[in-house]
């Protein structure tokens, strides 16, 4: 607001500022050119003056003459040798081909005696000094100005202002995620239809969010309803073989994963996440997890990185658990033999990785791979599986977390990802928590 405050009044002033300058440039051409014609006339009448009066006097009595003449001037008129005076060769040229030469310092005109080496001096002029302190005067003139226009300006946008800063407001704490936020201006203002616009946009987006949070339950709920039948009549059958039960069983695990990771994407693709925050020992939490993977999963070598000493921040458990659910998961598909996952603190942030021996991720893939439904070539088949969901779940957390997810190459030979997060964030009791 301050900018928009600024940039109206600079754009004012610098047009009054123009404005005034072209009227004075053409007062000053005008004003000049009659003071210079002034002064030329009086120069002239000044000299034929003299030089009728002093015809018969010698050049020494000169100034003992004038001075007893009753002329009634403001200013002085004196008759000095041409060599008192220092002009550069311009100047003296000037001075002795008869034109009035100015001596700006001394306020101070002179021109040329004929057949003579004297000059007629008349000065100093009062007039010539109020010009110059004119000068500072229009400086300070122009001071004034702009700070008299900042005061009928800062008063014409002041409501303005606070309305703009009472939307830019709910706008902030609405793309935070606060959806009930809304606006109300003074009938008066002039910015009533903007807050009504704002209030219909703010209703549309929450009843589009509203439509999609139960469409999403109720595609839930449609969907494994026929699962649990479909597995509950596997169960039930014994005219399949123990070949065909076992894909059956694997068909329907995989559509469960499946749906319960849409489900877990679309609670997180929203402006604000409910989060369950507490604190936690991360180092004793995360070798809990990585002993429980091991045990699922012996054929691997999963090794296991943690501080020196225990460190307790602030998180969502689940949501974490998640998060190492699926690194570890996607590491797995890829992995020959061996893993590595990682726990270390960089003041408040704290880093999870988790890196594997396999083929790695291309740099120009490593970006794109963290987008929904995106799968790169090895992992299409049937061998291993994925939705392309993964990784997109762990950049939704990240985000909800205040949090990045980066991508690099591993010591090991294949793909290193690092999962960062602050872990002093706020701690609040949310009652929705993510389920």
């Amino acid at each position: 607001m301050r900018k928009l405050f600024i940039q109206f009044y600079l754009l004012l002033f610098v047009c009054f500022l123009v404005m005034t300058m072209l009227v004075g440039l053409v007062y000053k051409f005008t004003a000049e050119r009659a003071g210079r014609q002034s002064m030329d006339d009086l120069m002239k009448s000044s000299l034929y003056l003299m030089r009728s009066e002093l015809r018969e006097i010698p050049p020494r009595d000169w100034n003992k003459t004038i001075n007893n003449l009753d002329l009634n001037l403001s200013f002085k008129l004196h008759i000095e040798p041409i060599t008192k005076y220092q002009l550069d060769a311009g100047s003296m040229r000037r001075l002795r081909a008869g034109e009035i030469v100015a001596l700006d310092d001394e306020y101070t005109f002179l021109q040329h005696i004929p057949r003579s080496h004297y000059v007629l001096a008349v000065g100093p002029i009062p007039y010539l000094f109020f010009l110059h302190e004119m000068r500072l005067l229009d400086i300070a003139l122009l001071a004034f100005i702009g700070m008299s226009l900042a005061l009928p300006v800062f008063i014409w946008m002041r409501p303005y202002w606070k309305d703009m800063l009472k939307l830019e407001s709910a706008a902030q704490r609405f793309g935070k995620g606060h959806l009930g936020e809304r606006i109300h201006f003074d009938n008066a203002s002039s910015l009533l239809r903007l807050g009504v616009a704002f209030n219909q946009m703010a209703d549309n987006i929450n009843t589009l969010v509203a439509s999609k949070k139960q469409l999403i339950d109720n595609i839930a709920h449609e969907l494994r309803t026929p699962l649990v039948r479909l597995r509950y009549r596997l169960e039930m059958s014994d005219n399949l073989s123990a070949a065909e039960s076992t894909a059956l069983r694997r068909d329907i695990g995989q559509l469960e994963s499946l749906i319960e990771e849409l489900l877990t994407y679309a609670r997180l693709d929203r402006p604000q996440v409910d989060l369950f925050l507490q604190p936690v020992n991360l180092a004793s939490w995360l070798n809990e997890r990585i002993a429980d993977i091991r045990s699922v999963h012996p054929d691997y070598d999963i090794a296991l990185d943690l501080p020196q000493r225990d460190n307790f921040g602030v998180s969502d458990t689940r949501l974490m658990e998640r998060v190492l659910d699926n690194l570890v998961n996607n590491a797995l598909r890829y992995a020959q033999q061996r893993l590595r996952v990682g726990l270390w603190f960089d003041g408040n942030q704290a880093c999870l990785q988790v890196e594997d021996d396999g083929p790695g991720i291309p740099a120009e893939e490593r970006q794109r791979v963290l987008e929904p439904f995106v799968r790169l070539d090895p992992s299409r088949d049937r061998a291993t599986g994925g939705c392309g969901l993964g990784l997109a779940i762990v950049q939704s957390v990240a985000l909800a977390l205040d949090g990045h997810v980066t991508i690099d190459s591993s010591p090991l030979g294949g793909a290193s990802v690092r999962f960062c997060w602050p872990v002093d964030l706020p701690l609040r009791d949310t009652a929705n928590r993510l389920n």
